[in-house]
């Protein structure tokens, strides 16, 4: 773990947009509640008196409303633990900050960086289109990654100038056919 003034210079601030993520909490989480209710009691309505294909519907609307109620649950948690989350770019590292706590980590301390995000209507809505996972070599806070998501301001730029860095980093260099030295 390195600390923010040994990283050099900052290159760019991402906030994460807490207002948007409080905004999927309050539509989310009512929406989810009423859904998996109105689920749950088609389901008991039907069962036993129709066949098991009369269920299809009653059961993906309570799948639907406990995804719902999930995610609404998660990001009210995420707004309330992560007050003012922003990531700092630096010429040498990364720095993420919320909640009064931040840590930093040098280029060399990044494992690599995964794209896991989907490109749906509901991952979207969720700002979850956007969502790669920056893997940490060793623990850092007892974190052993971040996540950039799209309620991040341009989480693709900062996560594509991560993976670069990194990459770029724990590549070795090459200097000659006659280099001695083990990589």
């Amino acid at each position: 773990m390195a600390t923010e003034s040994e990283l050099g210079a900052v290159l760019g601030r991402y906030p994460t947009d807490n207002r948007r993520r409080r905004r999927i909490a309050i539509l989310a989480t009512p929406l989810g509640a009423v859904a998996g209710c109105l689920g749950m009691l088609m389901m008991l309505l039907i069962a036993g008196n129709e066949p098991a294909s009369a269920m299809v519907f009653p059961a993906f609307v309570t799948g639907f409303g406990l995804g719902a109620l999930f995610a609404g649950l998660w990001q009210a948690r995420l707004a309330a633990t992560r007050t003012d989350e922003v990531f700092t770019l630096y010429q040498g590292g990364l720095g993420h900050a919320y909640a009064g706590t931040s840590w930093a980590v040098s280029w060399s301390d990044i494992a690599g960086v995964k794209d896991n995000g989907r490109d749906t209507a509901f991952q979207r809505a969720l700002g979850l289109d956007v969502h790669y996972r920056v893997a940490l070599r060793s623990p850092v806070g007892g974190r052993r990654s971040v996540t950039i998501t799209g309620l991040t301001h341009d989480a693709v730029g900062l996560a594509e100038a991560v993976r670069q860095a990194a990459s770029a980093c724990s590549s070795p260099e090459v200097h000659g056919v006659n280099d001695v030295r083990r990589y």
